[in-house]
């Protein structure tokens, strides 16, 4: 395991901890704590929650200031994936029953409500108008990337997929970002650096999160993905009914497992184009002496293999 990765288990750690303090106290009934932790039993990078730690601590601050809030980003986070879902009737969240499916529809709005608005709730007791900008520019795009999503088609072209990725993922990554480095005692300039490296890691991330979802259930892939809309573009009508209606392995089809794989290698270079995006935004920081933790996790955001 590399240091950097040693590195993130620690903050995965210390994050974990904290979300577990936060919610274990608050309901007199058993089953109202277990619903609202039920989504972090299922597992979870806690990618954003880390980000908020690591730009806290590439301005200069003490990310033991910023756990709270980087708790609150993933409270916001678990209430999106709850939604998210509902809204695609998922069955499963990494190998679990989603929410809905554990306990019921309403059970899970309900602790959708709750999560998001805890979240809010505490970052809002940093009494920094920054923060609660920052919480609402992403809590706003967050839900208009969902509205967009819901109105797509998996056919689109790649500027509005771009769009969706930005709103739905990097609006989150852009605000745990910029809320570190507020935390962190970072000047307006280097926020703004910080919050445009978020945007275009988290629409890195997604691209990738696309990439690795191609063995995924067809299900899932009925929403916009980046790796399936380029193999559309690209595949004849026949084609596309064999692989996606019919189910047809694309190892029996030399030329449909080509096509795939020119998608997934237009999806890797789309990926690589916003990791060195957001290292361009780094070197905007004043102080740059920090960055390398913030561009290894940008190259993290390409180089996963979950």
């Amino acid at each position: 395991m590399s240091t950097f990765q040693q590195l993130l288990e620690e903050k995965r750690s210390l994050v974990n901890k904290r979300i577990d303090d936060l919610l274990s106290s608050g309901f007199e009934q058993s089953e109202a704590n277990e619903l609202v932790k039920y989504t972090f039993r299922t597992g979870g990078k806690r990618l954003r929650p880390i980000l908020v730690l690591l730009a806290c601590d590439t301005v200069g601050g003490k990310s033991d200031h910023a756990l709270d809030a980087a708790a609150a980003i993933e409270f916001v986070h678990a209430a999106s994936l709850i939604f998210d879902d509902l809204i695609d009737k998922h069955r499963l969240r990494r190998s679990l029953p989603t929410t809905q499916h554990a306990f019921a529809d309403d059970k899970a709005i309900s602790a959708g409500l709750f999560l998001a608005s805890k979240g809010v709730q505490i970052l809002s007791e940093y009494k920094e108008p920054r923060i609660t900008r920052l919480v609402g520019w992403g809590l706003v795009d967050l839900s208009k990337g969902e509205i967009l999503d819901t109105l797509t088609e998996l056919a689109i072209d790649i500027e509005h997929y771009l769009n969706i990725a930005d709103l739905k993922t990097g609006s989150l990554f852009s605000a745990a970002a910029g809320i570190g480095g507020v935390l962190g005692g970072a000047n307006p300039h280097d926020v703004n650096s910080l919050y445009n490296y978020g945007r275009a890691v988290g629409i890195a991330f997604q691209i990738k999160d696309d990439i690795l979802d191609k063995d995924a259930d067809p299900v899932r892939q009925e929403r916009v993905n980046l790796v399936v809309m380029h193999y559309l573009d690209e595949a004849s009508r026949r084609e596309r009914v064999s692989n996606l209606l019919e189910n047809t392995e694309k190892s029996d089809n030399p030329q449909i497992a080509e096509l795939y794989e020119k998608a997934l290698q237009f999806a890797l270079k789309k990926s690589r184009e916003h990791v060195e995006k957001a290292k361009a935004e780094l070197k905007e920081l004043r102080d740059r002496s920090r960055s390398k933790l913030l561009e290894d996790f940008a190259d993290y955001s390409l180089e996963r293999s979950f």
